[in-house]
């Protein structure tokens, strides 16, 4: 059976066309891109799987929807867009089991299940060892996040979500109002009966008898689902609801789908790159665009550099946004750019001033009021180099940081992803550390092979470079 997509967000071009050169059936399809590929833009169809632009991260991709589809189009994507970090959540949103009462936390009440401890809410008691069944209603991916599970019980169906209740809800993208009044009247006896309603946002333009006929198919499905929670043993999975991959675009992978988006519509070098940025710069990517059209790819990409470096070197608030895929973030800054080129790609190098007092991670030798970090930043390389001084300019050590190739952005942010590996270099010779993290970062499947081998072939160059006399 062929799998529908529903795509959203900046790179819903370029993500439509491989999914549509792979056999996927596009749905819900803007007017735009129902243009550049030639298709038909099939509204009202509803959409196995959603793929869109993470609302809190610009470079993510979020797929979501059912398990088996949801695989098949991550695996098209990881497959075909090259260098991304996959996060695969180990249990799907809206799973459904019986979990275990821990312990009362604070104010919340800790449960155990398949993948780890969770938050149970929905439920008005909290007795260790009670046994409760659950939905997992929010899933961590991301860094100090917890997952979320609920005592109201729900499944899922293409147009809505059902459960035990007396409430109707509508996803945000439903926005018809007689199409809200219509699911309102289709709601009422199902409430009356004790049960709730979300209503997804298929239900929007989807035929009306399509999304009367599931209710009834629905309900059912949810009676089963509680007969076998109650059969079940603790921590056993009897319901896998939806999956959920979130994947991570790098400088190479935003610069790929620049190409599949330039075979079918004009577009300008770095266009995912900065769309993806920090600050609005859409009119701007836009105006590229069309420019994009009349000259020549080499000379429009050297004013785009000379554009970028140029924004740079006027900052004095330049910062490094340094990611990271297990931990917090970090920003690094506030820097200036004291020499820039591109002439080779885009290459900057950037002056810290310190501040405060402390110790340099890695390096072990003392931060002090008035020492100089230098920081050298090259387009394309997995590593950055930075390099700390005295203020009368003795070099204390060197710190080369592996890294995602650096998105330099003219908004004055440069971000790459830190690959959790580093060299140093101090007065004692030099040495590989934090190797623990990106062990951790290839068990859990987060690196692919091309990003692991690029990491390693950076290490090597690195070593090269700064080690080896």
């Amino acid at each position: 059976m062929v799998v529908r997509a529903r795509v959203r967000g900046i790179y819903s071009t370029a993500l439509s066309k491989i999914l549509h050169d792979n056999g996927v059936e596009l749905v819900d399809v803007t007017e735009p891109i129902a243009r550049r590929l030639d298709i038909d833009t099939k509204r009202g169809l509803p959409a196995d799987v959603t793929v869109k632009t993470d609302e809190s991260n610009a470079s993510q991709i979020l797929i979501l929807g059912f398990p088996k589809e949801v695989v098949e189009v991550s695996d098209i994507l990881e497959n075909t867009v090259p260098q991304v970090i996959t996060y695969k959540p180990k249990i799907g949103l809206y799973a459904a089991f019986k979990t275990v009462v821990k312990e009362r936390r604070g104010r919340d009440c800790i449960v155990e299940t398949p993948v780890g401890e969770a938050i149970l809410v929905d439920h008005d008691s909290c007795n260790v060892g009670e046994e409760v069944e659950v939905t997992v209603v929010k899933i961590p991916v991301k860094p100090g996040e917890k997952m979320v599970v609920s005592s109201k019980v729900r499944v899922i169906g293409k147009y809505a979500i059902v459960g035990r209740g007396s409430g109707v809800s509508f996803s945000s993208f439903i926005r018809n109002k007689s199409r809200i009044t219509q699911l309102l009247n289709v709601s009422t006896k199902y409430i009356r009966n004790g049960f709730s309603i979300r209503w997804r946002s298929n239900a929007d333009e989807a035929p009306l008898t399509d999304i009367v006929s599931e209710l009834p198919e629905l309900i059912s499905k949810l009676r089963k689902l509680e007969e076998s929670l109650h059969g079940s043993g603790p921590l056993e999975v009897v319901y896998q609801g939806e999956y959920m991959r979130l994947l991570e675009l790098t400088y190479n992978s935003k610069l790929y789908l620049d190409g599949v988006r330039r075979s079918v519509t004009p577009t300008a070098p770095y266009h995912h790159m900065l769309r993806s940025g920090e600050g609005s710069l859409s009119a701007v990517v836009d105006l590229l665009d069309i420019i994009a059209e009349k000259v020549q790819p080499a000379l429009l990409i050297e004013w785009i550099r000379k554009w970028i470096v140029k924004r740079l070197s006027d900052r004095k608030d330049i910062i490094l946004y340094h990611r990271r895929l297990s931990n917090n973030d970090i920003v690094l800054g506030k820097a200036t750019a004291i020499e820039c080129d591109v002439s080779k790609g885009l290459k900057v190098k950037l002056l810290r001033n310190v501040k405060s007092k402390g110790v340099y991670d890695g390096l072990g030798a003392l931060k002090v009021p008035g020492d100089v970090i230098e920081t050298e930043i090259s387009e394309g390389k997995w590593y950055i180099v930075h390099r700390y001084f005295t203020r009368d300019n003795v070099l204390k050590g060197l710190y080369v940081n592996i890294n995602t190739p650096p998105e330099m952005h003219p908004s004055g942010c440069i971000k790459y992803i830190d690959l959790g590996v580093d060299i140093v270099k101090d007065s004692n010779g030099c040495k590989i550390i934090d190797t623990e993290e990106f062990r951790e970062y290839v068990k859990e499947e987060l690196l692919n092979y091309e990003c692991l081998a690029e990491a390693l072939k950076a290490i090597t160059e690195a070593v090269d470079r700064f080690c080896v006399r």
